[in-house]
C-alpha cells in the first residue's frame, strides 16, 4: 500500500482509541508508526536485486512486531503526559501497515526471518484513491468537528475494513469466473486492478502455461479511471471485459523456456515471481515478466521485466518501466 494511506491509518488510530486526544507530537509519532515498516526503501539504494528480495521482510513480520514496538518504546523520552495506551498505539499502527500491505499482492513476508514465504489476500489494487479517500474524508472533518473526533475516527476505520470487505465479496467473485471457465486448473488466482474494486485480473496456471483475462464485474462504475491520462487508463479499458464476455490469452510458462538458474539472478527471479510467463523468446535473448505486474498486457509494458542474454556469457536484467535496466549477480 502507498505511503499516503499507510499514514492515514496511522492517524486514525491515533484518534479513535485514546479516550483523550493525544499530544500532537504523539498523533505524528503514530502516523509515523504506520508508515515505519517501508523503510526497507533503503534498501534499493543498494540494489534493486536486494530490494525485491527483502522489502516487506522483517520490517513487516509479524514475529518482529513485539521487538519493534519495544524498540521504540525504550527509545521514547518519559514525558508524564505520555498515554499509558502508547505502546499498544504503537504495536497497533506497525500492525496495521502490515495488514494493509497483505490485502494487496505484491506479498509480503508476515514470518521473517524464519521463512521468505510471502503472505498476499489478493484483496486490494496497491494505490487505490478511492480507498485512500473513503478514510481521509472523515479525518478532514476533524478539525470543524473537534469533539466528534474520536467517532469520525472510529468512521475512517469502519470505512477501510467496509471496503475491503467490499473486495473481498468481489474478490470471491471473480474467483468463480476463473472456476467456471477453468475448473480443471491447479492453481487459479483473481488479482485487484487499478481505478476499480469492481476490476481484476482472471489467472488460471498450470505447469505449461497459464491463461489470462480481465472482467470489469460492474463496467457502468468508471471508478477513478476517468482521472487519468489516456495514455494510462486506455490500455486498461481494452483490457477490460464483461463477466458475460470475457477474453482469454493463452501466455506460455516461463517454465518452459530454456532460461537456466545457472544463470545468476535467475533463481531468484522464480522464486519472487508468482506468475512468470514469457514475453519473448529468441536465440540470443528471452523475456519474462510477472502476471501480478502487467506483464503480457496488450498496449502497455509492465512494471518490470527479466531479460535474459544468452551471448557471449549468459546474463540476466531486470528492466523497469521506463527503460533503466540492473544486473542481477
Amino acid at each position: 500500500m502507498d505511503p499516503i494511506t499507510h499514514g492515514i491509518s496511522g492517524a486514525a488510530l491515533a484518534r479513535a482509541f485514546p479516550k483523550r486526544p493525544l499530544p500532537r507530537t504523539q498523533l505524528w509519532l503514530l502516523i509515523g508508526m504506520a508508515m515505519a515498516p517501508d523503510l526497507d526503501y533503503v534498501l534499493r539504494w543498494f540494489s534493486d536485486e536486494l530490494y525485491l528480495a527483502h522489502h516487506r521482510g522483517v520490517t513487516h513480520s509479524i514475529l518482529m512486531l513485539p521487538l519493534w514496538t519495544w524498540l521504540v518504546v525504550s527509545l521514547l523520552p518519559k514525558r508524564r503526559d505520555r498515554d499509558p495506551a502508547l505502546p499498544w498505539l504503537i504495536g497497533a499502527a506497525i500492525g496495521m501497515h502490515i495488514l494493509l500491505d497483505v490485502i494487496t499482492s505484491f506479498g509480503t513476508m508476515i514470518l521473517a526471518p524464519l521463512s521468505d514465504w510471502r503472505a498476499s489476500l489478493d484483496l486490494v489494487f496497491i494505490i487505490d484513491p478511492i480507498f485512500t479517500g473513503l478514510m481521509l474524508l472523515p479525518l478532514l472533518m476533524i478539525p470543524v468537528r473537534r469533539k466528534l473526533a474520536r467517532p469520525l475516527a472510529a468512521a475512517s476505520l469502519t470505512l477501510m475494513f467496509a471496503y475491503i470487505g467490499l473486495c473481498a465479496v468481489n474478490h470471491q467473485r471473480a474467483l468463480a469466473l476463473v472456476d467456471k471457465a477453468w475448473p480443471d486448473a491447479p492453481i487459479k488466482a483473481a488479482l485487484p486492478l487499478p481505478f476499480s474494486p469492481f476490476h481484476w485480473q482472471l489467472i488460471a496456471a498450470w505447469p505449461d502455461h497459464d491463461m489470462d483475462a480481465a472482467v470489469d464485474l460492474l463496467p457502468a462504475f468508471a471508478g477513478t479511471m476517468p482521472w487519468f491520462s489516456a495514455s494510462l487508463s486506455t490500455p486498461y479499458a481494452r483490457y477490460l471485459h464483461p463477466a458475460g464476455a470475457l477474453q482469454w490469452r493463452r501466455l506460455t510458462a516461463m517454465t518452459e523456456a530454456n532460461a537456466p538458474d545457472s544463470v545468476p539472478g535467475m533463481a531468484f527471479y522464480r522464486w519472487f515471481a508468482r506468475f512468470p510467463v514469457v514475453l519473448h523468446e529468441g536465440p540470443e535473448v528471452r523475456e519474462f515478466g510477472d502476471l501480478r505486474f502487467g506483464a503480457g498486457m496488450p498496449d502497455a509494458p509492465p512494471a518490470f521485466s527479466l531479460r535474459l542474454e544468452m551471448k557471449p556469457v549468459p546474463k540476466a536484467w531486470l528492466v523497469w518501466h521506463g527503460g533503466h535496466a540492473t544486473l542481477l549477480r
